[in-house]
């Protein structure tokens, strides 16, 4: 009986000391967790009294970096250890600074908010009460990039711009990181689509940056996107391959390949094929080899454009459905990708005989890029305001703040009348909503008809050629079998009749009109962009010009027409001249452009 008792009393401490293990164990995970939360320290900043004044602000911002992990209490008090230091030393620039870290601290945790708002212009006031024109500029550049951060591009500009003038007055060259603000600056310009200004930008911070080096390839790549962004190709392709050359030189394997795709990118746009497909697909692979997944999603639809160009549809379907996965588990937005996939995916159904489908794909496409036109309308509409501001402030400085006040009440109402304008969108959408579905029904049986008349023209078109070239060659071995029988005068009334059936098959007044309802079914805008761009044509050279778009040879429109083959030729020089098209191009190329 004591045995057992015994025993049941060990089970019972066995039990006890693993339910005491059990509950300390999270306990003392929970603490160690706690500790490592920074917390407030005193004296943190007591090294900043030995360092040289130059380097005070660099080293503070680092040693307060912990601060933005902190509770608001202990993150204030440490700043404020900072704001003693700073007035103990008499440093205005440290004392500048203390203000900005502070709004950093409150931008981190809380995203955009009236107390980052406030403690950024107090930076910025602080400098100008104490008549310091570099910090000033410095942490008017440091406001804007708040701004930006949260897209309140207006008064982001506004103080870029009083930024530029401050540091200009300056002097560039004497204010420490010079380069990393321009490169800043150019990066808000880039993503408003103000190419030229985010151009100038960048070439300004071109002159700061150590060569060679890493961030000196991302500049000469970015200036190279701006031109290529802009269409101007040769000098997008100059700067592409000096960033490649840099690459290479710094054994940087990423940036090669980033420059390889974007130079394969501009001979894409050049429809330049065969030199673009191999820069592209080394881009592609090291997209996926260093994980950047839009971008290999971008370099394989580019793959897939030039899958199609070499008529390869079930490869080009099999190359969408990898950009399907990539920009399926993407976070970022991909919503011009997905335009371009729905649009070579509607593409490839249609090579592959599935109109169904390709017509479905098309339709996805178009509302994504209504879509995205909205956005470029508002961003369009955005970046003329910020031109008219920066010509504005340009034109005078010294009433920059009134104009700061003015443009922030224009943007109050403009938000306001936004805000009515989509209520009463909204209305309206809900009022048309039911009408937009008739109306795709209607839409898409009026395409098939129409789908439907135009190849039933083009079959038309197709057989009324025919019969004339026929009609041609029947006039032709009459013409050989007269030459063979060797004809005499009096068989007048043979060659007479073998005239008339020449003249039967040539193209009349009435017979035009019939070929020209039947050509138009079939190339409806040709005879109107024929009149609109090459102004003198006569009514001669227009049927000619349409039996050249049928791609008849000079024999076959000599028949057609009438006149003999030396005729057509001549007729085709005249014709030459009169569309002012160069010795090196044929009539036939430009016809088929129309």
């Amino acid at each position: 009986m004591a045995a057992k008792r015994l025993h049941i009393l060990k089970v019972s401490l066995f039990s006890g000391i693993l339910l005491w293990i059990m509950l300390c164990i999270p306990t003392l995970c929970t603490a160690k967790k706690v500790v490592e939360i920074p917390v407030y320290r005193p004296g943190v900043f007591n090294s900043l009294k030995d360092s040289a004044a130059d380097r005070r602000v660099d080293i503070a911002r680092t040693l307060s970096r912990p601060c933005r992990k902190m509770t608001e209490a202990d993150a204030m008090r440490t700043i404020d250890d900072l704001h003693k230091v700073a007035v103990a030393l008499d440093d205005i620039p440290l004392q500048c600074a203390v203000f900005d870290i502070r709004a950093d601290y409150y931008s981190v945790n809380r995203g955009y908010n009236n107390l980052s708002t406030r403690y950024y212009k107090q930076a910025v006031e602080f400098a100008e009460n104490e008549k310091r024109q570099m910090e000033t500029g410095i942490y008017q550049h440091r406001l804007a990039n708040y701004f930006f951060l949260y897209k309140k591009n207006i008064d982001a500009c506004r103080y870029y711009l009083l930024s530029e003038k401050n540091l200009k007055e300056v002097g560039f060259k004497s204010v420490p990181g010079m380069g990393n603000l321009f490169s800043e600056t150019a990066n808000f310009y880039y993503a408003l689509g103000d190419y030229d200004d985010a151009r100038e930008n960048l070439k300004n911070a071109l002159v700061y940056q150590p060569e060679p080096s890493r961030t000196r390839v991302n500049i000469i790549n970015t200036i190279g996107l701006t031109y290529r962004n802009s269409g101007n190709y040769p000098p997008a392709l100059n700067y592409f391959n000096s960033a490649l050359k840099l690459a290479v030189q710094i054994h940087d394997t990423v940036w090669v390949a980033l420059a390889k795709g974007n130079i394969g990118s501009v001979y894409l746009l050049q429809e330049k094929y065969n030199e673009a497909l191999p820069l592209i697909r080394e881009d592609y692979s090291q997209s996926l080899k260093y994980g950047q997944d839009v971008n290999s999603a971008i370099a394989m639809l580019r793959i897939v454009r030039i899958s199609l160009k070499f008529n390869n549809a079930t490869l080009a379907a099999a190359q969408l459905d990898t950009v399907d996965k990539v920009l399926s588990v993407t976070s970022e937005n991909v919503l011009n990708e997905r335009i371009k996939y729905y649009d070579l995916l509607a593409q490839v159904k249609s090579k592959l005989k599935q109109p169904a489908q390709a017509e479905h794909y098309r339709l996805i496409s178009e509302q994504l890029m209504d879509s995205l036109a909205k956005r470029d309308n508002i961003a369009a509409i955005e970046r003329i305001r910020l031109q008219w501001l920066k010509q504005k402030s340009r034109e005078d400085f010294n009433n920059l703040k009134k104009s700061a006040n003015v443009a922030a009440y224009k943007q109050n109402t403009i938000i306001v009348v936004l805000l009515l304008l989509i209520v009463i969108g909204i209305l309206v959408f809900n009022r048309q909503r039911l009408k937009a579905k008739k109306d795709r029904a209607l839409l898409a049986s009026e395409l098939l008809r129409l789908e439907q008349e135009r190849k039933n023209a083009e079959a038309a078109l197709s057989g009324y050629t025919e019969n004339l070239r026929q009609k041609n060659e029947m006039i032709e071995g009459f013409k050989r079998e007269l030459e063979r029988l060797q004809i005499t005068v009096n068989d007048r009334e043979f060659a007479a009749n073998l005239e008339k059936l020449m003249q039967a098959h040539i193209m009349t007044d009435e017979s035009w009109e019939d070929f020209k309802k039947l050509f138009t079914k079939v190339h409806r805008n040709f005879f109107h962009n024929l009149r609109h761009k090459y102004e003198g044509l006569s009514d001669t050279d227009v049927r000619l010009l349409a039996l050249i778009k049928l791609k008849l040879n000079n024999k076959e429109m000599a028949g057609m027409l009438g006149i003999t083959v030396d005729g057509v030729k001549k007729a085709k020089q005249r014709l030459r001249k009169k569309m002012n098209i160069d010795d090196n191009e044929e009539v036939e190329t430009v016809v088929n452009m129309l």
